[in-house]
């Protein structure tokens, strides 16, 4: 399962930038962020819901710190605009 999560967030994080960087007229990139939080929510709910250890931890804050990368992209395109 959290596998799963680092993978649909890298692929979130391709097409964020993707998206960003091909259309940029349009504001198409947005979709991701919608995209991004809920896999952030996820994240944080896997975290939340940890039985086995350490180990597996690990893999939801990779995926925490996966999903705030285009955050604060899109939030320091709001600050320098």
């Amino acid at each position: 399962m959290k596998k799963a999560l680092i993978i649909l967030s890298i692929l979130n994080l391709i097409y964020y930038f993707l998206a960003g960087t091909l259309d940029n007229t349009e504001g198409m990139f947005f979709i991701a962020l919608g995209t991004t939080s809920l896999l952030m929510i996820l994240s944080i709910i896997s975290l939340i819901f940890d039985e086995n250890g350490t180990d597996r931890r690990t893999l939801s804050f990779i995926a925490i710190g996966i999903n705030l990368i285009p955050l604060f992209v899109i939030g320091s395109m709001f600050v320098f605009l």
